[in-house]
Formats: C-alpha cells, structure tokens, sequence
C-alpha cells in the first residue's frame, strides 16, 4: 500500500446504509482501504494546511449549520479511468442528493481551504480499483440522510481517525 495521505486530514461523510454489507463485500475484493476506512464520500480531499483544529471545526460547523439534513440514495456502477496511474476506479453513483454534495464540496474548497476548484468533482463512493475494466453491476439500491460532516485524521497505515464532526442544522 502506497502510505502517500499519512499525516492528511479531509473532510468526508460517512453515510449509514442497512445493507452496507452490499458495499462491504465489493470494497474486500477491490480496495486496499477495506477495513481500514469506512466506505464514504469525501467531500475535500486529503489536503496539507496550517489551519488548526479549533479554526478548522469552526469554519466546517459555520458551513454545516447552512444545510438541513438532507437524504442521499445511491445505485449503479461506473468506472473511471485515471490516466495518470492507468487504473480504473470503480464507484458507486448518486440518484438523489448529488447537488447537495457538490454544493458542500464547493463550500468547504472556497471558504475553509480557500482553493480554486481545478477539476469537475463527480460525487461517489470507491468501492476499490482494478487495472482493467471488468463486468460488475450492483442492482441495490442504498439510502442514508446525511447529518453530519466530519474530518479525519488519516493515520500511519492510512486508517480513518475522526477528529472533528459538524452537525447539520439548517438553521
């Protein structure tokens, strides 16, 4: 496994589906994070700053407290080739909640990072990768309501350390 995040921190959901296991079962085949990261949709991704903590959990709940808990369902497979790296990553799509994850995503890369967005964000869950594209389909269907934002840690052996949560509240 490639440790290049150790040490990063990113701001993701960590959605909570009752057939999960669905999910689960993909992830232990294609992604090395399986059992390391819970399967999630990262919002900002891992990112160096000298932002501390404390202004970091302000600036993220100031965003949060903007949206009202919202219902993300999601259903279907594609892949994406990287080219970079020549891998494709194969990821799970939005039916219902996409505009408000790329609106969060906007949000927290303008006001807390403070970055121009460079690149089209496509809101998903990694399910793994593979070096060719292979037949997988996923007919299930998986519904969460997104309440809270969090930020992570990533640590040593790039495992998931939540370090700071912000509530929705649409206020």
């Amino acid at each position: 496994m490639n440790y290049i995040n150790k040490g990063k921190r990113d701001v993701i959901i960590i959605p909570e589906f009752s057939n999960v296991q669905v999910i689960e079962k993909i992830r232990e085949k294609y992604d090395e994070l399986y059992g390391i990261v819970p399967p999630h949709i990262t919002l900002a991704f891992p990112f160096d700053s000298d932002i501390p903590d404390d202004i970091l959990k302000s600036r993220l709940t100031e965003i949060a407290a903007d949206f009202k808990p919202f219902k993300i369902r999601l259903k279907g497979i594609s892949f994406v080739l990287d080219k970079r790296v020549d891998i494709y990553y194969i990821f799970l799509d939005f039916i219902e909640g996409e505009e408000k994850i790329k609106d969060l995503h906007k949000r927290i890369y303008k006001e807390i990072l403070r970055e121009e967005l460079t690149f089209d964000y496509r809101p998903h869950i990694t399910l793994g990768c593979t070096k060719e594209k292979i037949t997988l389909s996923l007919d299930e269907e998986f519904e969460s309501t997104v309440e809270q934002l969090s930020v992570e840690l990533i640590g040593e052996n790039e495992e998931s350390n939540i370090i700071i949560q912000a509530g929705l509240s649409g206020r």
